[in-house]
Protein backbone atom coordinates (compact mmCIF):
# COMPACT_ATOMS: atom_id res chain seq x y z
CA UNK A 1 0.00 0.00 0.00
CA UNK A 2 1.61 3.27 -1.06
CA UNK A 3 2.30 5.96 1.82
CA UNK A 4 -0.84 8.15 0.22
CA UNK A 5 -3.34 5.25 1.20
CA UNK A 6 -1.82 4.05 4.23
CA UNK A 7 -2.48 7.69 5.86
CA UNK A 8 -6.16 7.78 4.69
CA UNK A 9 -6.86 3.97 5.44
CA UNK A 10 -5.51 5.31 8.96
CA UNK A 11 -7.48 7.99 9.35
CA UNK A 12 -10.62 6.10 8.50
CA UNK A 13 -10.00 3.49 11.11
CA UNK A 14 -8.96 6.05 14.03
CA UNK A 15 -12.34 7.47 12.80
CA UNK A 16 -13.83 4.12 12.98
CA UNK A 17 -12.38 2.91 16.21
CA UNK A 18 -13.49 6.62 17.69
CA UNK A 19 -17.14 5.70 16.75
CA UNK A 20 -17.50 2.14 17.97
CA UNK A 21 -15.48 2.88 21.20
CA UNK A 22 -17.80 5.97 22.03
CA UNK A 23 -21.02 3.37 20.99
CA UNK A 24 -19.53 1.10 23.35
CA UNK A 25 -19.22 3.25 26.49
CA UNK A 26 -22.69 4.72 26.13
CA UNK A 27 -23.87 1.16 25.64
CA UNK A 28 -22.22 0.25 28.94
CA UNK A 29 -22.46 3.47 30.76
CA UNK A 30 -25.85 5.00 29.95
CA UNK A 31 -29.72 4.16 28.86
CA UNK A 32 -32.09 5.65 26.90
CA UNK A 33 -29.42 6.22 24.06
CA UNK A 34 -30.08 3.22 22.17
CA UNK A 35 -31.40 4.97 19.10
CA UNK A 36 -27.92 7.13 18.53
CA UNK A 37 -25.98 4.23 19.48
CA UNK A 38 -26.82 1.94 16.87
CA UNK A 39 -26.58 5.05 14.42
CA UNK A 40 -22.67 5.47 15.92
CA UNK A 41 -22.12 1.72 15.61
CA UNK A 42 -23.26 2.12 11.74
CA UNK A 43 -20.67 5.20 11.13
CA UNK A 44 -18.43 2.97 12.58
CA UNK A 45 -19.57 -0.01 9.88
CA UNK A 46 -19.41 2.21 6.87
CA UNK A 47 -15.96 3.85 8.00
CA UNK A 48 -14.27 0.17 8.33
CA UNK A 49 -15.93 -0.80 4.95
CA UNK A 50 -14.51 2.72 3.33
CA UNK A 51 -10.64 1.85 4.95
CA UNK A 52 -11.13 -1.16 3.43
CA UNK A 53 -11.51 -0.01 0.31
CA UNK A 54 -9.30 2.78 0.17
CA UNK A 55 -6.68 0.48 1.40
CA UNK A 56 -7.31 -1.72 -1.63
CA UNK A 57 -6.88 1.58 -3.63
CA UNK A 58 -10.74 1.78 -4.23
CA UNK A 59 -12.25 5.45 -3.67
CA UNK A 60 -15.51 4.16 -2.01
CA UNK A 61 -18.51 6.33 -2.90
CA UNK A 62 -20.05 9.04 -0.64
CA UNK A 63 -22.76 6.74 0.29
CA UNK A 64 -24.17 5.23 3.96
CA UNK A 65 -25.77 1.73 2.44
CA UNK A 66 -23.59 -0.65 3.95
CA UNK A 67 -24.61 -3.38 1.50
CA UNK A 68 -23.78 -1.40 -1.34
CA UNK A 69 -20.45 -0.34 0.02
CA UNK A 70 -19.78 -4.39 1.42
CA UNK A 71 -20.83 -5.15 -2.15
CA UNK A 72 -17.77 -3.07 -3.36
CA UNK A 73 -15.57 -4.59 -0.89
CA UNK A 74 -16.38 -8.30 -1.93
CA UNK A 75 -15.15 -7.57 -5.51
CA UNK A 76 -11.14 -7.32 -3.69
CA UNK A 77 -12.28 -10.27 -1.27
CA UNK A 78 -15.40 -12.29 -1.36
CA UNK A 79 -14.48 -13.90 2.11
CA UNK A 80 -15.76 -10.50 3.03
CA UNK A 81 -19.38 -11.96 2.79
CA UNK A 82 -19.62 -13.02 6.30
CA UNK A 83 -20.51 -9.68 6.99
CA UNK A 84 -23.54 -9.90 4.97
CA UNK A 85 -26.13 -10.05 7.81
CA UNK A 86 -24.09 -7.70 10.25
CA UNK A 87 -24.68 -4.99 7.45
CA UNK A 88 -28.18 -5.47 7.02
CA UNK A 89 -29.41 -5.23 10.54
CA UNK A 90 -27.12 -2.10 11.03
CA UNK A 91 -28.53 -0.60 7.32
CA UNK A 92 -32.12 -1.23 8.66
CA UNK A 93 -31.57 0.96 11.91
CA UNK A 94 -29.94 3.81 10.03
CA UNK A 95 -32.72 5.70 7.65
CA UNK A 96 -35.38 5.14 10.25
CA UNK A 97 -33.54 5.88 13.25
CA UNK A 98 -31.84 9.53 11.58
CA UNK A 99 -34.71 11.02 10.54
CA UNK A 100 -37.55 12.10 13.05
CA UNK A 101 -40.98 10.94 10.92
CA UNK A 102 -39.47 7.37 11.30
CA UNK A 103 -38.01 7.47 14.85
CA UNK A 104 -39.34 4.31 16.16
CA UNK A 105 -38.24 3.06 19.97
CA UNK A 106 -35.43 1.11 20.09
CA UNK A 107 -34.27 -0.85 23.43
CA UNK A 108 -31.24 -2.04 24.68
CA UNK A 109 -31.10 -5.54 23.14
CA UNK A 110 -31.37 -3.80 19.81
CA UNK A 111 -28.91 -1.57 20.40
CA UNK A 112 -26.07 -4.32 21.74
CA UNK A 113 -27.23 -6.38 18.76
CA UNK A 114 -26.19 -3.64 16.57
CA UNK A 115 -22.98 -3.19 18.58
CA UNK A 116 -22.05 -6.90 17.92
CA UNK A 117 -22.90 -5.81 14.33
CA UNK A 118 -20.32 -3.33 14.31
CA UNK A 119 -17.73 -5.51 16.63
CA UNK A 120 -17.58 -8.24 13.78
CA UNK A 121 -16.82 -5.98 10.99
CA UNK A 122 -14.29 -4.06 12.69
CA UNK A 123 -12.87 -7.84 14.09
CA UNK A 124 -12.89 -8.66 10.05
CA UNK A 125 -11.39 -5.74 8.59
CA UNK A 126 -8.84 -5.07 10.94
CA UNK A 127 -7.99 -8.55 10.28
CA UNK A 128 -7.54 -7.67 6.38
CA UNK A 129 -5.77 -4.35 6.65
CA UNK A 130 -2.04 -4.70 6.83
CA UNK A 131 -1.01 -1.11 8.08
Amino acid sequence: MNAAYKAITQEWLQKAQSDLLFAEASLREFSGFYSQICILCHDSAEKYLKAFLIAQGIRPERIHDLMALLHECLKADATLNLLDMACSILNEYYIPLKYPSHYPDVVREQSAEAFDAAKLIQAEIEKRICI
